[in-house]
């Protein structure tokens, strides 16, 4: 039995996989991201998750605003799917082979219920449950802070920007009367 070990990027916390199935199924259920670090060797060193071929994260998603996420898997872009963030016309590139094709062309996808797809329906049919190993609640709440603080730091962005737009329009308006266009 080989220990593997999974350090998430966006809080720094490290979960125990006990054998390569248990970080497959983790991977499966859209739980590793790709920005996320596997250690099999005691944590001495890490690699990055997409760089682990047993994960099959091969897939790059172009999003609508045409920023690309991954590689990823099959399972995280069916999440997508079932959250309404992207739909079946998002392009998608395979990294093994350096295709591109639109998601409603695939053949996994063509062949998956994606119609009835919600966020109770994602994982049905991968043999997994939701809460693999105890591990879902700590990652989906994990995932909640994290999204949390991130919302904090935006919003605290926005009033900066905001309070320089104001001081901004206020020395214009003074130097030269008028409001601006």
């Amino acid at each position: 039995m080989h220990t593997w070990y999974l350090l998430k990027a966006s809080d720094k916390e490290v979960y125990e996989a006990k054998d390569l199935e248990t970080l497959r199924g983790w991977a499966a259920d859209a739980k590793i991201s790709p920005l996320d670090k596997i250690s099999s060797d005691n944590r001495l060193s890490w690699q990055r998750a997409p760089m682990i071929a047993e994960l099959q994260m091969d897939l790059l998603v172009q999003m609508p605003d045409n920023y690309l996420y991954g590689p990823t898997n099959v399972a995280t872009i069916q999440e997508f799917m079932a959250t309404g963030e992207i739909d079946e016309n998002v392009r998608i590139i395979n990294c093994l082979d350096n295709t591109e094709s639109r998601l409603a062309d695939l053949s996994w996808f063509q062949a998956s219920p994606h119609h009835i797809r919600s966020a109770a329906t994602t994982f049905i049919g991968t043999g997994r449950s939701d809460d693999k190993n105890g591990m879902g609640d700590v990652m989906q709440q994990s995932r909640i802070t994290t999204l949390e603080k991130q919302v904090m730091e935006l919003q605290r962005v926005v009033d900066e920007w905001q309070q320089a737009y104001s001081g901004l329009r206020q020395q214009f308006v003074e130097s030269t009367g008028r409001e601006p266009m």
